[in-house]
């Protein structure tokens, strides 16, 4: 009987490793942009996928103007690319800091989507005013 009980529970234990999903930071620095932007702006994200969908949360702060608008974009790291998705953010009552919800940065990705975010390929941006090509950037890993 004690080992009808064990069963059961391993068998949980084992769908709960399974749906476990890895979650990879992604910081945002000038320093990665292309050019280089000299700012005190810095942000850190979270991405991740659960079946063919792409997860992004995390916080940005000190843009050196208002916040403009914010990005995935097709690209390795040192390169510049075309946008993918358009991240949508709650900005602060001093528009140069906020903070990206997953239930509002969700994204169905095609199979040549994956792909390229396996692979490496898709960086995020965060453009202010003052900086409208981007005043922070950050690569997003091989996932």
């Amino acid at each position: 009987m004690k080992a009808l009980l064990i069963l059961p529970v391993f068998l949980i234990s084992m769908a709960t490793v399974l749906s476990a999903q890895t979650v990879y930071d992604v910081p945002l620095s000038g320093i990665e942009m292309v050019p280089r932007v000299q700012t005190p702006a810095m942000g850190s994200l979270q991405v991740w996928i659960e079946s063919d969908t792409l997860y992004v949360r995390g916080t940005f702060s000190d843009l050196r103007g208002s916040y403009f608008a914010a990005q995935i974009h097709y690209g390795k790291r040192g390169e510049t690319g075309n946008r993918i998705f358009r991240l949508r953010a709650s900005v602060n009552e001093d528009n140069r800091s906020g903070e990206f919800k997953e239930e509002n940065n969700k994204f169905h990705l095609r199979p040549v989507q994956r792909s390229a975010i396996t692979a490496g390929n898709f960086y995020i941006i965060i453009s202010s005013n003052r900086h409208q090509q981007g005043e922070i950037r950050g690569q997003i890993p091989r996932i």
